[in-house]
């Protein structure tokens, strides 16, 4: 049994403040009506299902342009409604397409397009809303409620530049009661809230601690608990996890002490975390600690698991292993809405044809699964809210080869 590393965080003792908000009554999950049944979906390909995680993906109509990305896919709470978001390039082109299904994910259309942006993310929010993002500040915040999409100003591209200079958001998170209460996070740990959908905002509390050089922190990615925004979770530069359960009025940082942990001088880079629907206390992170790289043979790369809200984490869960589990730096997670025990994550390169690979963890046996597919890529899941064993995959093709 290879051993499992625990340096990677301290136990760290803080006071909580307990903040709440109230859902609202129409959710997802008593909206929805359809498993889907189609054996073809249609649509412009890269959009499909399965109900055997991974092993069976639904054929498609479409066949995807020669280079494809799906950055955004969310289920609604309009009954058996999705919306995904799909950078396709082809003969130099590029568009940015964004796709509805009203029929559980058996067909998709185009209900627009978007101006700019790379690498697109999509939040569900409360009224049939999303809204759609990029950390690279290029494409504005888009606000789609229907099939209209509005696009506003992204808050970080009226602001002076951060510390590093960079624009673009990092996290976006909704008020489970009020699907135009929005918050976003920019890459220093500034937080910004707006009540009209993203018209207006207005900031909330400070920036990230600064880091154990004295320096400002750069954050990687924000998850936001999806039943109370103000619980938020930061994966960083060097400082690992980063948590605020006050919207960022402040942040709480995990002891770092050089003196105690010699061999994480280097500090440990938190890549990806995500937070679980099923339980808000269970948060997850991919992260990178040069100093674990000998003991456990992963290169340093981890999944790790937290129960008390991103406080601290317990053993690796999961390890990296050249050519068989494959980590990187910013794994997509995928955590399960119907059991904090399961994470799903993905890893895919069109490197020598090699395609996608889709893991299952499961807390309780311990056990790690795989299917693989011809695709490139998974950067996007989403789960059928009335069954989460179904689910609905935003696939990558890089250069065709498929």
């Amino acid at each position: 049994m290879r051993k499992l590393a625990t340096g990677l965080f301290t136990a760290l003792t803080a006071t909580v403040a307990t903040l709440s908000m109230t859902a609202g009554s129409a959710t997802a999950a008593t909206t929805w009506t359809i498993n889907p049944t189609c054996s073809t979906v249609t649509g412009p390909g890269a959009l499909t299902y399965t109900t055997d995680d991974g092993a069976t993906l639904h054929a498609t109509t479409g066949t995807p342009v020669p280079t494809t990305y799906t950055h955004g896919l969310v289920a609604l709470d309009t009954a058996n409604t999705l919306l995904a978001v799909q950078v396709q390039t082809t003969g130099g082109t590029t568009t940015r397409t964004v796709y509805r299904s009203t029929d559980a994910g058996c067909s998709w259309a185009s209900i627009g397009t978007l101006p700019g942006g790379w690498t697109l993310r999509t939040t569900a929010a409360k009224g049939g809303r999303a809204y759609v993002w990029t950390p690279g500040g290029d494409s504005g915040f888009v606000l789609v409620d229907g099939t209209t999409l509005t696009t506003n100003t992204d808050p970080t591209i009226a602001e002076p530049a951060p510390a590093d200079g960079l624009p673009g958001l990092i996290g976006v998170g909704v008020d489970p009661a009020n699907g135009l209460h929005v918050y976003a996070a920019r890459r220093d740990g500034q937080i910004f809230e707006s009540t009209t959908g993203g018209a207006s905002w207005t900031k909330r509390g400070g920036l990230f601690p600064v880091d154990h050089y004295g320096s400002a922190t750069t954050g990687y990615q924000v998850a936001f608990d999806p039943t109370n925004p103000l619980h938020a979770v930061a994966g960083t530069m060097q400082e690992g996890v980063i948590a605020t359960f006050n919207g960022g009025v402040t942040w709480t940082k995990i002891a770092y002490d050089e003196t105690t942990h010699p061999n994480s001088r280097y500090g440990v880079n938190a890549f990806a975390v995500a937070i679980s629907p099923a339980d808000p206390n269970v948060v997850y992170v991919q992260s990178l600690d040069l100093s674990q790289a000998t003991a456990d043979g992963d290169e340093g790369k981890q999944i790790r698991r937290s129960t008390d809200g991103g406080l601290t984490f317990g053993p690796a869960i999961v390890h990296h292993v050249a050519g068989n589990i494959m980590l990187q730096n910013g794994t997509p997670m995928f955590p399960s809405p119907a059991d904090a025990g399961v994470l799903y994550f993905s890893y895919g390169t069109s490197y020598q044809n090699y395609g996608n690979d889709l893991f299952r963890y499961s807390v309780a046996t311990g056990t790690l699964t795989r299917q693989h597919d011809k695709f490139h890529g998974l950067n996007a899941v989403a789960f059928n809210p009335t069954n989460p064993a179904t689910l609905y995959l935003g696939l990558a093709v890089e250069g065709g080869g498929l």
